[in-house]
């Protein structure tokens, strides 16, 4: 049952990758809270955190490990980056620019988390050979 829980956990974190890539392409874009860009962000936040919980789970390793803190600092991060995105629609609407202290964070956030998912990757490599 645990491999079962990751192998889902696995395909939602790619999907979430591919949400996460489009986001930030329609972020950089439009430089505004479009319906596309809230979309996505809000669309890869709901699939990573689904992942994440899929992943602790079916774990067999224990939650502290240095994927699990970079996974969980890069899924907080990029929470927190929606949370901005969300306000800042509320606020101004669609359209009024994103700060760019507000494009930087995001981008910073998507490199954090591509880190994340790399290891991952690498670590699920490693492991399987």
């Amino acid at each position: 049952m645990p491999e079962l829980v990751i192998v889902v956990g696995v395909i939602l974190i790619h999907i979430a990758l591919v949400l996460y890539s489009v986001f930030i392409y329609k972020e950089r874009k439009h430089k505004r809270a479009t319906n596309g860009v809230v979309g996505f962000i809000t669309a890869a936040v709901i699939f990573d955190v689904s992942a994440t919980i899929c992943m602790m789970i079916g774990t067999v390793e224990g939650w502290l490990t240095l994927h699990g803190v970079l996974g969980y600092t890069a899924l907080t991060v990029m929470c927190i980056d929606a949370v901005f995105i969300w306000k800042h629609r509320h606020k101004h609407g669609s359209e009024v620019p994103f700060s760019e202290t507000l494009n930087r964070n995001s981008r910073l956030g998507y490199i954090l988390w591509l880190v994340a998912f790399t290891t991952g990757e690498l670590l699920a490599v490693i492991n399987h050979y």
